[in-house]
């Protein structure tokens, strides 16, 4: 008996169903592994050579389903590309990393007054926001140009 078999021995729906576990246990894993490094690093006071691994494991995972998307044409499930996303989430990831900065600043005692920890979450949300908003505009870019360079393929196909 062969351990690993080149025949599918499920059908199409078996398949989907399997495909949607392992898309929803992909993303908790994600998102899981993305909170414990920041609790790691925020709470337990652990450095960032003790959080290497996962970093890494996180950042694999991460350009693996950017790459696999682009590839493949998709942007989201629930959207187009447009600038309204594009603002929409460059506006929350602005907002995250300000709180982020300000709760570790606090952590750590690194600001003497107010106006020092508003100059600090000012800094960092907009430059979040401004590389946010532009590698959002360029990912909807290209994901536009791959699918028109898909559908050009899938009409010539159609054609013969």
């Amino acid at each position: 008996m062969r351990l690993f078999h080149k025949k599918n021995v499920v059908d199409e729906r078996e398949l989907m169903e399997m495909f949607q576990v392992e898309h929803y246990v992909c993303w908790i894993t994600f998102w899981a592994l993305l909170i414990s490094i920041f609790y790691q690093l925020f709470f337990v006071d652990d450095s960032f050579s003790q959080v290497g691994g996962e970093w890494c494991v996180f950042m694999v995972m991460a350009f693996g389903i950017l790459i696999g998307n682009l590839k493949g044409g998709h942007f989201d499930y629930s959207s187009r590309p447009g600038w309204k996303y594009y603002l929409f989430y460059s506006v929350i990831a602005a907002v995250a990393a300000g709180v982020i900065t300000l709760i570790r600043g606090m952590m750590i005692g690194c600001y003497k007054d107010w106006k020092m920890a508003a100059s600090a979450v000012g800094r960092m949300g907009t430059n979040t926001f401004l590389i946010t908003f532009v590698l959002l505009a360029l990912f909807g870019t290209y994901v536009k140009y791959r699918r028109k360079k898909l559908e050009d393929v899938y009409n010539e196909d159609d054609e013969d």
